[in-house]
């Protein structure tokens, strides 16, 4: 079983001394799962203790990251932990998508102020696994806390990942109205590819 947290008497952010080990092992272990040169700005733990409280914490814990995209986002993660019934990836009430490596997130996934870039140092439990591969896992409610708000910069552009193609079949290759090719679009549906309707 994970150790519990140092006792929180409020619901706060603190900054973390960059003396400190805490710092050394998160910042340290963020940079080895980059793939490209960073810096780390400041590290902030967040405690939440009511958050922190519904954590399930069943079956083991991974050190993993979260990016979001917006202010608003990360706000509401900080004050009220990962809430499923507001992710929209993988389809409503899917589950909450965590990374293994830093550098997956950092590729289009973090909120970004001017050069500083934000993400979400978590534990994860294999509690309600909805999905887990070498990339990410994704989890249910309550089955992960975001331990850290740590602050980078870096020192070159990611490369944004390749847009998504459309997948042909055989015997979609009959011509549209317009005369090209008519394309068949799959999606995935309870782990398996399946066309769009």
């Amino acid at each position: 079983p994970p150790s519990p947290p140092p006792p929180w008497c409020a619901d706060r952010s603190v900054e973390v001394s960059p003396d400190s080990p805490e710092f050394k092992a998160v910042a340290d272990y963020f940079l080895a799962t980059m793939s490209r040169p960073a810096s780390v700005v400041c590290l902030t733990r967040l405690e939440r203790s009511s958050t922190y409280s519904r954590y399930a914490t069943e079956g083991g814990e991974t050190i993993m990251f979260h990016g979001c995209r917006t202010a608003a986002n990360e706000h509401s993660i900080i004050e009220n932990g990962f809430q499923v019934s507001r992710c929209m990836s993988g389809g409503a009430n899917y589950g909450t998508w965590f990374a293994y490596s830093a550098s997956y997130s950092d590729m289009c996934y973090v909120f970004e102020q001017g050069r500083i870039r934000h993400i979400f140092v978590c534990v994860a439990s294999y509690c309600d696994v909805k999905r887990d591969d070498i990339t990410m896992r994704v989890v249910g409610q309550d089955c992960a806390y975001p331990m850290w708000l740590l602050r980078y910069t870096v020192s070159q552009a990611p490369r944004p990942p390749p847009p998504p193609q459309p997948l042909m079949t055989a015997r979609a290759r009959k011509t549209n109205r317009h005369g090209g090719p008519e394309r068949k679009y799959f999606v995935v549906r309870n782990g398996r590819w399946v066309p769009a309707s």
